[in-house]
């Protein structure tokens, strides 16, 4: 599937890429990833080359994940079923890139992102061989200590005419249901219903290292990065770019900026780029939006060097054109 993209430059928190045919670019697929809590956030950077960016800001590839986690006690049943449901969700009208590397996974395993790439309908109309493919590699790389059905049972089904992913998931259910049938009420009201770890991953490439632009692009993605705009803890030990329209801020996995703080609201704050110029928007939190100690009733303008506190949390907004 990379014959649809190629990458520009990633970092922890960014993945840049191009189309390999910019004039296939279908820009009203926009509007459907921004409706779409399954897809990875994302902007077209430059639409004469079709360049591409999106949040990958507190995520893990599949692959990555896949590599660290071995699975038991079901746990294998609730994190393919809701891998699959929400492929199957984000699938229906969007290209979507099914390869374990484009495929993202929150820490916790309990949330999944998709990129997909805003592509013209007759280039993506027919994936069934590709899903395959995809699913094949989570059967390779699927690791359990008690559930060893569940690769067996990955291998026939893809050998199956009617191989789908819905049937996927009813089949997976079935399964469940032979190996882990319910023995009473009072233990089946115990069990795990979701999927989450105890304790995030991380990525296991190094995020330091980017993809290396090709030449007619570093140009433009050095002009990015000089005149980029970012929060950075107080201390200066983390920083938080500031590359999309619109970047949220809050404690709900789905945020751009992820502060796990019991003083931050699920949806907390928005910052908003407009011609250069950014502004903050409290999403009416509990604890309140604060700029230089002042709390954000009405949008705000920010200027470098600002104090943005989030209920208990702080940072220095900084824009180095500014």
């Amino acid at each position: 599937m990379q014959e649809w993209i190629r990458v520009i430059s990633r970092s922890s928190s960014t993945l840049e890429v191009a189309l390999n045919h910019p004039e296939k670019l279908d820009v009203h697929i926009f509007k459907k990833m921004a409706a779409d809590d399954y897809c990875l956030k994302s902007m077209l950077h430059d639409p004469k080359r079709a360049l591409i960016r999106y949040s990958i800001q507190d995520l893990v590839t599949l692959s990555d994940f896949l590599e660290q986690v071995t699975f038991e006690n079901e746990d294998g049943y609730l994190f393919l079923k809701n891998l699959f449901e929400c492929a199957i969700a984000v699938n229906r009208n969007k290209p979507v890139l099914f390869d374990p590397s484009f495929v993202f996974v929150s820490g916790y395993g309990d949330a999944f992102f998709f990129l997909v790439v805003p592509l013209q309908l007759e280039e993506w109309m027919f994936q069934k061989e590709r899903i395959q493919e995809w699913v094949q590699y989570l059967r390779d790389h699927f690791k359990t200590t008690t559930d060893y059905e569940i690769p067996g049972f990955l291998v026939r089904f893809l050998q199956a005419k009617e191989f789908s992913l819905p049937n996927l998931v009813l089949g997976l259910d079935q399964l469940k249901r032979v190996f882990h049938p319910k023995r009473n009420v009072f233990f089946w009201n115990h069990k795990k219903t979701a999927f989450r770890l105890k304790e995030p991953i991380h990525a296991l490439y190094d995020s330091s290292v980017a993809s290396a632009p090709s030449q007619d692009h570093t140009q433009l993605i050095g002009q990015t990065i000089e005149q980029g705009a970012y929060l950075e803890t107080l201390s200066g030990d983390q920083r938080f770019e500031l590359h999309f329209e619109s970047t949220s801020i809050g404690r709900s996995i789905a945020s751009d900026i992820r502060l796990p703080e019991d003083s931050i609201s699920l949806k907390h704050a928005e910052i908003l780029c407009e011609n250069d110029r950014y502004y903050i928007k409290d999403l009416k939190s509990k604890n309140g939006t604060y700029l230089n100690d002042k709390k954000v009733i009405r949008k705000m303008r920010l200027k470098d060097q600002m104090i943005v506190t989030f209920g208990g949390v702080s940072f220095r907004f900084r824009q180095e054109d500014a």
